[in-house]
């Protein structure tokens, strides 16, 4: 029966974009438990993407997809990640060693306002009230989990930090929506991965902090690596079958999931006046999703 069908399909759907999402919150998790113990983010960040990078390669090749981005993307592809994505995850770590997952989670959901606000400006969407709408949700949540989350929260260096991850990401979704036009999606995340990889690595190169993590840290570098590679594979599996715009609210649940693992097992408790901040801080990601006529394909690295 083509109905019956059709709901057992949009509940499969449904069920990987849940997992998809929980797997970005898991990255949250590992992200933040190591930068708590204070491992450099060179050495963290450099084992997560260069694992996430070489699994996606695996996948791209079971999945029969291009293995390189087509001639005259390439180079691009890789800077994208070499410099663009590995600031901004820098910075995002950075946060997360300043302040909870929580906080620093839900104030960076605050970028897909940012993003839809500069494309209008960049007369790439007209300009919706709810473009305007979302952003003040973002900004007014942000405020509320900066400031009335407290210091034990996230201090302003660690609301500084995520701020510009928020603006090197956003800055990261505009241009390669420019350069990257004919790269596949998966490809393009496989090689901004291993890009990043390399650059946050030469960067603890030369700042003279690269240093090998002991064995129970190596695992949890490890595992991070395994759940970017699912979250960006499921993610894109799941963009194909129901759309940029509902894929983007159902993982609004990453910044969720994140935060209720780190309580879980990071012992992270959660204030009141934070949750409030989260809610208007997702319900202004949910509609600059809705705000956006068509998501480029590299929105779809919602994960720092």
């Amino acid at each position: 029966m083509p109905g019956v069908r059709s709901r057992r399909s949009g509940a499969v759907d449904l069920g990987l974009a849940f997992a998809g999402a929980f797997a970005f919150g898991c990255t949250i998790l590992f992200s933040r438990a190591v930068a708590r113990d204070g491992l450099a983010p060179s050495v963290a960040l450099g084992i997560r993407f260069a694992c996430a990078g070489l699994i996606l390669l695996g996948v791209l090749a079971l999945m029969r997809r291009p293995l390189l981005p087509p001639p005259g993307e390439r180079a691009a592809a890789i800077g994208l990640g070499l410099v663009l994505y590995s600031v901004e995850s820098t910075l995002f770590y950075l946060g997360l060693e300043r302040g909870t997952a929580a906080a620093v989670a839900l104030i960076f959901y605050a970028y897909p306002a940012v993003v839809a606000l500069a494309e209008v400006v960049l007369g790439q969407a007209r300009f919706q009230a709810r473009t305007l709408v979302a952003l003040l949700l973002a900004i007014v949540g942000s405020a509320i989990v900066a400031v009335g989350g407290g210091d034990v929260a996230i201090s302003a260096a660690g609301v500084l930090c995520v701020v510009g991850s928020i603006l090197v990401f956003s800055t990261y979704v505009l241009v390669s929506d420019r350069v990257l036009v004919r790269t596949d999606s998966l490809t393009a995340a496989t090689w901004t991965a291993l890009g990043a990889a390399v650059g946050v690595t030469f960067g603890g190169l030369l700042r003279g902090n690269l240093e090998a993590p002991d064995a129970s840290t190596l695992a949890a570098l490890l595992a991070n690596g395994v759940a970017t590679a699912i979250a960006f594979t499921l993610f894109f599996v799941v963009l194909g079958r129901i759309g940029a715009t509902r894929t983007a609210i159902v993982m609004a649940m990453e910044a969720v999931t994140g935060i209720v693992l780190s309580a879980i097992f990071l012992d992270e408790s959660i204030r009141a006046v934070v949750v409030v901040g989260g809610i208007a801080i997702l319900s202004g990601a949910t509609l600059a999703a809705l705000a956006q006529p068509a998501v480029t394909h590299e929105e779809e690295l919602t994960g720092p």
